[in-house]
């Protein structure tokens, strides 16, 4: 009984189970009503119409071609011609679609270089936004955008997180009422950069280095206060154009940066509604998040072709086409890319050839039938090959046979061409000279042009290699404009040109710290004594003897002039004078007896000085690129010179001087040539009335990053004199030997950098 009670409950799950397997397998296809373009002044929208939402569930960037942006489309089956891209302004350069075998279609954005973008959802559109990099702000479309209501408080920015969820990098941006994002990018270097308006920052800048997921550094800052909004600015410096997403909502903004190119994608996820006070995003509404399957679908490659051919041909093989989809984008797709190369690059499909004496022409039509293409043949080209290549692009294996048989070839649509090279460049110089004879036989154009940031005759120079032989330019130095005078094709060369020319140019601040440390040390010793013994009947103290009744002993050195008693008179001098000089403490001693028939007189003098000194010049000049600037700050000392009974005065400078040249590369590095002398004058040690003039000098040549500071040179100069007076003879009894000498000791330290900072004014 209970068998047969649970069966008819098991059969409705399995219809219920079979009617829903075959449900999911059924899905509904999409139309695509409409494809536009909107181009703005920071970013270019592709805007995608259709009947249903659609579920982009990969975007990449072609590794072929790195400036082509590719955006798979599911079950989409059927889609309308791309737009007109004529006139048109923005990073677009083409759009394509492209029917894949399973039917549904891909859509090929060719970019002028890869930039930053993101996909935003809105009901039955689908928007690819790119932003132009570098693109000149339009504070008016700006101002349209911002609608801040009166008496509005400002919003404020408390906090910065960052978390890694699912192979993608959340930054989250804790803002406390109503901001107002605006979205740009910069290039040199790439950075995304998020203003948010009416915001203001609540904690000192931030500085976070990340160095995942292509994002090298977040950087927030209070970039504006009132003039005329508050605006806090945050920036994200990126190694390569990457997708990103951004969403708002009321407790701030999310950015979210993505591991690969794949769009992690929820179906049918909504847009959360925002409270009154929400936040708004200037660039587009509120955008609908957009994921999808990890890794993008396999394409098949096409079945590997065999062909064969009359002899002498024995072998002739084609590998697989490699599709341009990976099923996992890597890392190495965002690299950076070599400008450019010594080589040719070859995008063919790959073939295998082995030839032995066959003829040029059986070759040539082969690779041409290999390849789709309708062949015609000069009379001249006659030839054999001997070739042995193993999977090598088909183009390169045509150009090494025509070359090694001196032909060359000229592909026209589906139409390849070959001829001997001789024919083909005379062919090229005769079409040369008909071009430039259709040229020279068209009207002339008049002109004028007013240049803002170049002078007039510079550019004249360099337009006038360009002209044509009926052309001319003529220059009005009073209002910088040149008067242009030639044929269509070369006034339209000369107007590129000057609007290449004529464009601002940057400016370079460069402050020069120059900082010289000086300690110097003295220390002197010195001594000064002298001595007197009389005996003398004059004194009462006469010698017992006839000769000599009377003696003087005198260590005195007595000046003329003084007015002696008996024979010797009072002391006048010391015997050793050997004082310190410039003393500044001294300790005298005096002795003698009651009739001061016997005196010692002895002085000793000392001198210790220390000091130290720290001179700081900031000498700072303002100059653009590639111009010479110079700064002099200091004296002029005048000189005189007496030639024929003429007297001449000139003046050399005693100053400090900084001439500096920078240039600015294309990665935003300074290169400077820098000149810098710091000259004082000498009053010292005057010649002829002339100070001598002490130079300290640096000229060298440093490469700095932007905000950077180099150390252009460093003197460190020391001096250390000792000067010893002494006593022939006497100086060396021991002991004593120090009554009769003095000692001196200088000792001088100088240090001297200069530190150069050059900043871009941007």
């Amino acid at each position: 009984m209970k068998k047969k009670k649970y069966l008819p409950l098991l059969s409705l799950l399995c219809v219920m189970a079979l009617l829903y397997g075959s449900n999911t397998n059924l899905e509904p296809t999409i139309q695509l009503t409409n494809i536009d373009i909107l181009p703005a002044t920071t970013s270019t929208k592709v805007i995608l119409t259709t009947n249903s939402p659609l579920p982009i569930n990969q975007t990449f960037f072609d590794q072929r071609l790195p400036s082509t942006l590719v955006v798979n489309l599911p079950r989409v089956k059927n889609v309308p011609a791309p737009p007109p891209l004529k006139n048109r302004k923005g990073v677009i350069k083409n759009i394509s679609w492209k029917k894949e075998s399973n039917g549904e279609f891909r859509l090929f954005i060719d970019l002028t270089q890869k930039v930053p973008y993101t996909i935003i959802k809105e009901k039955d559109k689908t928007i690819i936004e790119l932003l132009n990099l570098n693109a000149q702000l339009n504070l008016e479309e700006i101002q349209k955008k911002i609608t801040l209501q009166e008496n509005q408080n400002l919003a404020s920015f408390q906090n910065l997180s960052i978390q890694e969820e699912s192979e993608r990098l959340v930054i989250r941006a804790s803002i406390s009422g109503q901001t107002l994002p605006y979205v740009f990018a910069l290039d040199k270097p790439l950075r995304l950069v998020v203003d948010l308006y009416n915001t203001y920052l609540t904690h000192p800048p931030l500085n976070i280095a990340v160095n995942k997921y292509g994002l090298k550094k977040i950087r927030a800052a209070q970039f504006q206060v009132n003039n005329p909004y508050t605006i806090s600015r945050l920036v994200f410096d990126l190694e390569s154009p990457r997708f990103y997403t951004l969403d708002t909502d009321e407790n701030g903004l999310t950015i979210a940066f993505y591991k690969s190119q794949a769009l992690p994608l929820v179906p049918s996820l909504q847009k959360q509604p925002l409270k009154k006070k929400a936040t708004k995003n200037l660039s587009s509404p509120p955008p609908q998040k957009i994921i999808a399957p990890p890794s993008p679908p396999k394409t098949s490659p096409p079945p590997k072709a065999t062909s064969t051919s009359p002899e002498p041909t024995k072998k002739v093989t084609t590998s697989p086409r490699k599709s341009p989809v990976t099923s996992s984008p890597q890392e190495s797709q965002f690299r950076p890319k070599t400008i450019a190369q010594t080589q040719k690059k070859y995008s063919g499909e790959i073939i295998s050839l082995k030839f032995k004496d066959a003829d040029l022409r059986d070759v040539v039509l082969y690779l041409a039938d290999f390849a789709g293409l309708n062949v015609v043949f000069d009379p001249g080209v006659r030839g054999s090959v001997t070739v042995d290549l193993e999977d090598v692009p088909w183009d390169q294996a045509l150009d090494l046979i025509l070359k090694i048989n001196k032909m060359g070839k000229i592909i026209e649509g589906n139409v390849l061409r070959i001829a001997p090279i001789d024919v083909l460049t005379e062919e090229q110089k005769q079409a040369q000279k008909l071009a430039e004879s259709k040229e020279l036989a068209g009207p002339l154009i008049v002109k004028t042009f007013t240049l803002s940031y170049s002078k007039a005759a510079d550019v004249q120079s360099l337009l006038s290699t360009k002209l044509s032989e009926r052309g001319e330019i003529i220059i009005d130095n009073r209002t910088n404009t040149l008067i242009v005078t030639d044929v269509k094709d070369r006034m339209d060369l000369i107007e590129k040109l000057i609007s290449v020319f004529d464009t601002p140019t940057p400016q370079v601040a460069i402050e020069a710290r120059i900082v010289e440390a000086t300690s110097t040390f003295i220390r002197n010793l010195g001594i000064q004594w002298g001595w007197r013994g009389i005996s003398d009947p004059f004194y009462g103290n006469q010698t017992s003897l006839q000769f000599p009744n009377k003696v003087l002993l005198d260590g005195a050195m007595i000046p003329q002039g003084i007015v002696t008693k008996g024979i010797g008179g009072p002391l006048g001098g010391y015997a050793i004078n050997l004082p310190a000089p410039a003393f500044s403490t001294a300790i005298g001693l005096s002795l003698g007896n009651v009739l001061d028939t016997f005196r010692l007189d002895m002085a000793l003098s000392a001198l210790e000085t220390s000091g130290s000194g720290r001179i700081i010049s900031t000498p700072t000049v303002t100059t653009q690129n590639n111009q010479e600037a110079e700064i002099i700050q200091g004296r002029q000392i005048p000189v005189q010179t007496v030639a024929n009974f003429t007297v001449t005065t000139r003046y050399v400078n005693a100053a400090l001087e900084l001439k500096a040249t920078p240039q600015i590369t294309a990665e935003g590095t300074i290169i400077m040539y820098i000149e810098i002398q710091n000259n004082a004058a000498d009053f010292a040690n005057l010649v002829n009335g002339i100070p001598p003039i002490i130079t300290q000098s640096a000229k060298t040549t440093v490469m700095v990053p932007d905000g950077g500071t180099a150390v252009i040179g460093g003197i460190y100069r020391t001096e250390d004199s000792i000067t010893r007076e002494r006593v022939p003879f006497f100086h060396k009894i021991p002991i004593l030997g120090n009554l009769f000498r003095s000692f001196a000791r200088t000792k001088q330290n100088r240090e001297l950098l200069i530190f150069i900072t050059p900043r871009i004014i941007k």
